[in-house]
């Protein structure tokens, strides 16, 4: 660019040798380059402030997208024809498909949630960065106070003060553990007439308790789904409780699932698929069930592998009342989900 203007300002020059030089020509000349610099530097610094831009921007959006992605993945399907406690209060814990509550907030940052319904009870038990904590939803207070704490904690709570989670009254007490530390905190309250609800958390103190006790929304509804079916149940059984649980520790959400079927007449069992970090069964033993070999485990489990997943039918313990023969005929109507990876899917 300097090359060209020196050429203009040379021929210039040459013209005019010998006579008295008229500076205006000249002086008009680079007025005119230097402006045509000037608008091409400013449209350079322009493009490149837009890309820098661009760029910022897409940052800020893969960001929030990545995290959305991780929260939503700890989270049951939606479930928008169902409705949520509020408005049905009676419902809760009656369908073994369905949970009449979300939790997206209380459970965001977790690294794994276990989602519960059936038998008049629903519940997410989550644990990670945030914590670990268990909320639990029933139908009776009896039935809430009746629950097994899953929570360590050393036995010896304060008493009761009254709290406030939203509008509703409630109560509230801790138990400090021996080491000083975040003691084990429980928040009860009735979130709408005719149910009862327990908050148990390890928080710092009764403030940062009842918060995460409002972060749950009874307006809403989502679905119990675990990726296979029980095609074949024996005479006069039902679905009684579905639990799944969900984990970021994997490339897809699902770590396991377990389904209760039983009858009126007290007889139930469990069905639980996991996905254990070492696959070391190979399908082999001595029953048949359906297309499956069947493996027992002492007299009360029986076994199958259908990959990836190890697939367990418990009889006592986790059941009463069946037989073998009846687990066997449970086993061999087990089908997988085509998409193991999708909870929508299931």
């Amino acid at each position: 660019m300097s090359s060209d203007l020196d050429q203009r300002l040379a021929v210039m020059l040459d013209a005019h040798a010998g006579a008295d030089v008229d500076p205006a020509p000249i002086v008009a000349q680079a007025v005119l380059r230097g402006r045509h610099l000037r608008r091409r530097r400013r449209g350079l610094v322009t493009s490149c402030v837009a890309a820098a831009c661009a760029v910022v921007a897409a940052v800020f959006m893969v960001v929030p997208l990545g995290q959305t992605a991780r929260q939503t993945a700890l989270l049951l399907p939606a479930s928008p024809n169902q409705p949520g406690a509020a408005e049905r209060p009676d419902l809760v814990g009656t369908d073994p498909a369905v949970v009449h509550f979300t939790a997206d907030n209380l459970v965001s940052g977790a690294r794994y949630a276990t989602w519960t319904t059936g038998r008049g009870v629903e519940s997410v038990e989550f644990q990670g960065g945030t914590g670990q904590a268990r909320f639990v939803l029933a139908g009776s207070a009896a039935m809430l106070d009746g629950l097994r704490q899953t929570l360590s904690s050393s036995g010896r709570p304060r008493p009761p003060a009254g709290v406030r989670v939203g509008e509703r009254p409630g109560t509230a007490w801790v138990d400090p553990g021996p080491s000083g530390g975040s003691g084990l905190w429980f928040v009860r309250w009735q979130p709408v007439d005719g149910l009862w609800a327990r908050l148990e958390i390890y928080a710092d103190d009764r403030d940062e308790a009842v918060g995460a006790a409002g972060r749950v929304r009874f307006d809403g509804a989502r679905r119990c789904a675990v990726p296979f079916r029980l095609q074949s149940l024996p005479t006069g059984a039902r679905l009684l409780e579905c639990s799944v649980q969900l984990s970021l520790r994997r490339s897809d959400p699902f770590s396991e699932g377990s389904l209760v079927v039983g009858d009126s007449s007290g007889r139930w069992l469990t069905v639980r698929a996991q996905r254990p970090a070492v696959t070391a069964g190979d399908g082999a033993g001595d029953l048949t069930a359906g297309p499956y070999r069947v493996r027992r485990q002492g007299s009360d489990v029986l076994e199958i592998w259908v990959k990836p997943c190890k697939v367990e039918l418990f009889l006592d313990g986790r059941g009463h009342g069946y037989t073998e023969s009846d687990g066997l005929g449970v086993l061999g109507g087990y089908r997988p989900a085509a998409a193991i990876a999708d909870p929508g899917a299931w």
